[in-house]
């Protein structure tokens, strides 16, 4: 009788090693993937506004998020305060991306005005503080002795100086001259024109030796001198919006990817892993030229780190090991004798890579970079 409980035991013990070794043998299989390829548009701006776009409107917000947005449309920005200039309609292009960011720095009407008959004996016209939209960047004139204003000889004169809200996002390639509206220095009045060109002194951290111009929105280039020193002096003939535009040729482009790895648990059915994204340009160099970070912003889109949903099904829980795959382009741009370099994320790829059973009591799962 004993005999006959120790062969019981025995086979039972033997099953339950048997049902263990064969759950080891069992691994999840897995449906092909399945990316989420809608495109997603994120704007911050840096007093709440009304934000719309592709039919959808965000009120009195300083961020929005447009998710499973238009490709092209219009971008439109209103200010709740009174305080700030109207925001220009932008116009939104994706091209070849599914994230976008765009940052925009609304400028704050002037508050430091000069009359024009303080100016002609010879008070200084300068942005004030609420008007350096850029950080460290100041600019300043003095009118030339006998300088006499036409066109506009009633309204104050003052300066304020902003960053554009506007992309360009072009495809790029080897040899291809890029320019970037990274600069706007509006006088005022619009319209006053003065008798001799006025010598704007704008003040930009190191921007000494970029290929910077400065036109007028009717076509007119003002005569613009690197003085050294990251100032430059700029001749104004007339009150109007100049726009700054910083110039700079493709020499090199190289090629690279990043990869991250992960795991997750799954279930039998339908799975989704929200996987980590790079997007925009940034970058590597650190030139730390407010002009520089600007020119990045409008030619490649702000860098923004996001997540993306991949969807698959499991026949079976357990779990998985999962690959991003994110290729980028170490672009190398030449400004005159400036050189700067600028990573640009392409669309990343997400893959299963294995499978396996769920964790057995003992022992544990993990994560790889």
């Amino acid at each position: 009788m004993k005999k006959i409980a120790f062969l019981l035991c025995a086979a039972a013990l033997l099953g339950t090693m048997t049902s263990c070794h064969k759950s080891h043998d069992s691994k999840p299989t897995v449906s092909p993937v399945v990316l989420d390829e809608s495109r997603t548009l994120i704007v911050n701006v840096n007093t709440p506004c009304d934000i719309t776009y592709g039919g959808v409107t965000y009120r009195n917000v300083t961020k929005a998020v447009f998710q499973r947005t238009v490709a092209q449309g219009k971008l439109t920005i209103t200010p709740r305060s009174d305080k700030y200039y109207p925001q220009d309609a932008m116009d939104i292009d994706f091209y070849d991306k599914l994230t976008l960011q765009v940052n925009v720095k609304l400028a704050k009407k002037p508050v430091g005005k000069v009359t024009q008959e303080d100016a002609k004996k010879g008070k200084p016209v300068v942005n004030d503080p609420d008007n350096q939209q850029l950080t460290g960047v100041k600019a300043t004139f003095t009118l030339p002795d006998g300088t006499e204003i036409t066109g506009n000889t009633t309204d104050p004169i003052s300066i304020t100086v902003f960053e554009p809200a506007e992309t360009v996002l072009e495809p790029v390639g080897m040899g291809d001259e890029l320019e970037a509206n990274v600069l706007v220095i509006r006088v005022e009045p619009k319209g006053a024109r003065f008798s001799t060109p006025v010598p704007l002194i704008v003040t930009i951290p190191n921007s000494t030796g970029f290929d910077i111009v400065c036109v007028s929105p009717d076509g007119t280039t003002a005569q613009m001198t690197d003085l050294g020193n990251d100032t430059w002096q700029i001749l104004l003939p007339n009150g109007d919006d100049w726009e700054c535009f910083l110039k700079a040729d493709v020499v090199e482009i190289v090629d690279g990817v990043e990869y991250v790895n992960g795991t997750t648990d799954i279930v039998a059915g339908e799975n989704i892993v929200n996987y980590p994204v790079k997007a925009g340009g940034k970058e590597t160099t650190n030139t730390n030229c407010p002009l520089v970070t600007t020119f990045v912003d409008k030619e490649f889109g702000v860098y923004t780190e996001t997540t993306k949903p991949a969807t698959f099904t499991s026949d079976a829980a357990g779990s998985a090991t999962w690959r991003v795959t994110q290729p980028y382009q170490d672009i190398t741009l030449k400004s005159n004798d400036r050189t700067f370099v600028v990573r640009v994320y392409l669309e990343p790829t997400f893959e299963i890579v294995a499978t396996s059973e769920d964790a057995q009591p003992g022992h544990s799962g993990g994560a790889g970079m």
